[in-house]
């Protein structure tokens, strides 16, 4: 077992790591999946873990009566954004990290889906996990499902920019790190999301069109994004996060 070992909470079924989780798993990590909309408890106290990686789903960061387990994972996130353990947070977990900190929320009138094009800032090339992704150039290719969208935090750094959701990826303080664009997600997946939310597409996009994107531009978001999974994977790894032996329980990995 490895002594990264990272706690995830999935939101919804069919909203887990996915690849993500396999490349994760791939640098040294152990996963730990909580699944809270299936009743399970989220660990107030992380003691044990190397860091935590909220997920995506469908409902919005503050819409806490569907999701009663939301005003907890908000808390984590504040935690984290203070310095207190590190967290990656994709999609619905980077909003929530925003609204944790009292950066807000809109939704668009469109949502956005599919392949987008996005830049790696200044911020980006020199932050600890996404100077990984920096590695192979400025832009990058990043699969969007979104239709809320956040703002930057107070005091955060912009990570990565593109499309007219400029806030893609953000890191506050030095232990919380958020998404817009999903890491994790694939054609097979998109498909999937596409057939059962009731989504308006984008114009002049159809389910079969993104799909056909998602699988176009495969090998580059594979890349891409499996540099991200081993950057914070080693930056867990050098910033020696204490696991206590005592503490270890076996890890849940993605079947």
């Amino acid at each position: 077992m490895s002594d990264l070992r990272i706690l995830v909470v999935e939101h919804e079924q069919g909203t887990g790591p996915e690849r993500f989780g396999d490349w994760l798993i791939d640098a040294g990590a152990d996963l730990e999946i909580r699944r809270p909309h299936l009743g399970e408890a989220i660990p107030a106290d992380l003691a044990g873990y190397a860091g935590l990686i909220v997920l995506g789903g469908a409902a919005g960061p503050l819409e806490d009566a569907g999701n009663p387990w939301f005003p907890e994972v908000r808390d984590l996130l504040r935690r984290s954004a203070a310095g207190e353990f590190p967290s990656f947070n994709i999609c619905l977990g980077g909003e929530m990290l925003a609204a944790a900190t009292s950066a807000g929320i809109v939704r668009r009138a469109r949502p956005q889906i599919g392949v987008y094009r996005l830049h790696i800032t200044s911020a980006g090339r020199a932050d600890p996990v996404f100077a990984a992704l920096a590695a192979a150039g400025s832009t990058f290719p990043a699969v969007l499902f979104h239709q809320e969208e956040m703002e930057l935090p107070e005091g955060a750094q912009l990570l990565v920019t593109g499309s007219d959701a400029p806030v893609q990826a953000f890191r506050l303080g030095e232990f919380a790190w958020g998404t817009q664009f999903h890491p994790e997600t694939d054609a097979v997946q998109i498909a999937r999301w596409l057939d059962s939310d009731a989504l308006p597409l984008p114009e002049g996009k159809t389910n079969e069109s993104i799909v056909a994107e998602l699988a176009e531009a495969d090998a580059a978001l594979t890349a891409a994004c499996r540099r991200l999974a081993h950057g914070f994977v080693e930056f867990l790894r050098r910033g020696h996060f204490t696991v206590k032996v005592a503490d270890r329980r076996p890890s849940e990995l993605r079947s």
